[in-house]
């Protein structure tokens, strides 16, 4: 295989352009529609801020712009970034969903992880780059990462099919991008994300066999603090964290004509200018502010009525675990952690019985619990494990089996502190 060609690096002074307004997300070829999913468009090489990895050493970053699929299957692109540490192990691959909850494209990881990149962006983007410091600590070569924009130009935050095809088209990219890259054609990929990135890794497991004529080659896949069904979710975080819901209920409207004009409709005047704005969180404008314990649902004429009336489109869209059979169940092993008092994803039963299903269908799966932890303290504990995990998947070291087996369940120490990876 040829080398991978070079590119100039932009500078590190130069502030990044937002998405929304940067040519590079929209493509140049005029026959771009009629392309095959996962083909690269463009790319090209930038600076990244990963320092909260120290480990990672010396690296190139480069972003590519690739086909993909909207919810409906029509044709469009988003952007993947590509980050090759110095020495890696060019037949592995990382995928990262990061969790950037946005209704907004100017909040995607591509924008986000450059230096310079807006106040707003950042803590979803390069912040999260910590969960998975642990993989890339390890004596051996370092796996490539790949960290898609998989919510894609039109944001449609926790639309689960779309983060599936935008997240499975992103490794066809980085696969297929080896003159750019020097990426293998060949390479394994390990999927792992947390919350909303556990989400669409989880989206993307269950439609592999069904999504592409070829699927690309995941070896493995490790979920963590997934919410298993947004209507649930919503009810969960309402006066608690409802930011989170205003985020996604804009996703949900970006994606959904229907449900957008039925939303907006309803929407109280007094609050249309406090809600709709979210959808430029990280646009660089200064949004009206919005209490974190606000109920939402006083927002609406008619309270969180669109949970019922839109059930069937949120359950298609937003629940875990219905695409799993023994025809389509994958065969790779899966790594599901979850805090045990997780409210954002509660009850801790669902995912459980999620667990069950993928079993069930034949999935080999490790499950963790993290007993008296919440959402974030098992993101921070949890992630080490999942990357000690990753790497046995990789070197093809036994794993445990909680189909035939417990679930394994991790106590809050005396001290508080996070264990060691076992």
């Amino acid at each position: 295989m040829a080398g991978p060609e070079r590119y100039p690096k932009a500078q590190a002074s130069d502030a990044p352009t937002l998405p929304s307004k940067d040519p590079f997300y929209t493509p140049e070829a005029a026959d771009w529609a009629d392309r095959e999913l996962g083909e690269v468009l463009d790319s090209r090489q930038v600076n990244i801020d990963i320092s909260a990895i120290p480990a990672i050493g010396e690296y190139e970053a480069f972003q590519l712009l690739y086909v993909t699929s909207d919810l409906n299957k029509e044709k469009t692109t988003s952007v993947t970034t590509i980050v090759v540490p110095q020495g890696a192990n060019m037949s592995r691959i990382l995928s990262y969903q990061i969790a950037y909850d946005a209704p907004d494209v100017n909040c995607s990881p591509s924008y986000g992880l450059q230096p310079g990149a807006n106040a707003a962006a950042t803590p979803f983007t390069r912040d999260q780059m910590n969960l998975i410091a642990g993989i890339l600590e390890d004596d051996g070569p370092p796996p490539v990462l790949n960290m898609a924009d998989y919510e894609g130009s039109n944001a449609p935050f926790t639309v689960g099919p779309q983060s599936a095809y935008q997240t499975l088209d992103s490794i066809r990219a980085a696969t297929d991008s080896g003159n750019i890259t020097g990426i293998d054609p060949a390479a394994e990929t390990v999927l792992f994300g947390y919350s909303g990135g556990g989400y669409a890794s989880e989206w993307a497991v269950e439609l592999h066999q069904t999504y592409q004529e070829n699927p690309v080659n995941i070896i493995g896949a490790a979920i963590g603090g997934p919410p298993t069904n947004i209507i649930q979710t919503y009810k969960n975080v309402n006066t608690k964290y409802s930011p989170l819901n205003v985020w996604a209920m804009l996703g949900v409207m970006n994606a959904i004509p229907e449900i957008n004009k039925t939303m907006d409709e309803d929407l109280r005047q007094a609050h249309k200018t406090q809600f709709l704005s979210r959808r430029q969180r990280c646009s660089e404008v200064e949004l009206p502010p919005m209490k974190t314990y606000a109920n939402i649902n006083w927002w609406f004429k008619h309270g969180n009525s669109f949970l019922t009336t839109f059930e069937r489109e949120l359950t298609e869209i937003g629940v875990l675990g219905n695409h799993i059979t023994a025809e389509t169940a994958p065969k790779f092993p899966l790594y599901i952690f979850q805090g045990g008092i997780d409210f954002v994803t509660a009850p801790y039963s669902d995912t459980v019985a999620l667990k069950d299903k993928f079993c069930e269908a034949g999935t080999p799966v490790t499950m963790y619990k993290w007993k008296l932890r919440d959402h974030i303290p098992t993101s921070i504990c949890g992630s080490p494990w999942a990357m000690q995990w990753i790497r046995k998947v990789f070197n093809r070291q036994e794993l445990e089996d909680s189909c035939n087996g417990p679930i394994n369940e991790v106590p809050l120490s005396l001290s508080g502190k996070c264990p060691p990876p076992v």
